[in-house]
């Protein structure tokens, strides 16, 4: 009799863990046909974004999930008529060595955007907020980020204070 109930244990556990993984396949599958579809996803534009902050770079630029997550993430964006987002000369310069931050990027955008609404409309304090977000999943070891000369500058310029200026 034990052996049942930890038999029943065992599968209702591993059912649960199941149920909980994303699978940003089939998120991805469903599209954004317009805006209103658009509107009724933030929430799993916020889930993509962090699904994306929470691995590590090879993570972002080699599973098929995050590569998933990240497209649908780029649809929603485009598609988006709540918020705008800008691309511009700092983050070009960083990504240009490696691709996949800019993927890391605008996840932190994403995840600026939904995450404070009330200033998702001021292009300045979006780029700072989300370039908070970017140094520090840059300066996490774990997500092993390689610190290029123009990541170095970010967090030299978040440290000193001057990172405001440095992104104007």
């Amino acid at each position: 009799m034990k052996k049942h109930y930890i038999s029943i244990l065992f599968i209702f556990i591993l059912s649960l863990n199941l149920s909980f993984a994303q699978d940003f396949v089939k998120m991805n599958e469903t599209g954004i046909k317009d805006k209103n579809d658009c509107i009724k996803q933030n929430d799993n534009a916020l889930l993509c974004a962090n699904y994306l902050l929470s691995g590590t770079i090879k993570d972002n630029s080699d599973d098929y999930n995050h590569l998933n997550a990240l497209q649908f993430l780029f649809k929603w964006m485009e598609a988006s008529p709540e918020f705008s987002f800008m691309i511009d000369e700092p983050i070009v310069k960083i990504s240009k060595s490696n691709t996949t931050l800019l993927g890391v990027y605008m996840a932190a955008m994403t995840k600026f955007v939904l995450e404070n609404k009330d200033k998702s409309k001021d292009n300045q304090q979006v780029k700072y907020g989300s370039f908070l977000i970017f140094i520090d999943y840059c300066q996490d070891p774990k997500n092993e980020v390689k610190l290029n000369k123009e990541i170095k500058k970010l967090i030299k310029a978040k440290e000193e204070n001057t990172l405001e200026d440095y992104l104007k």
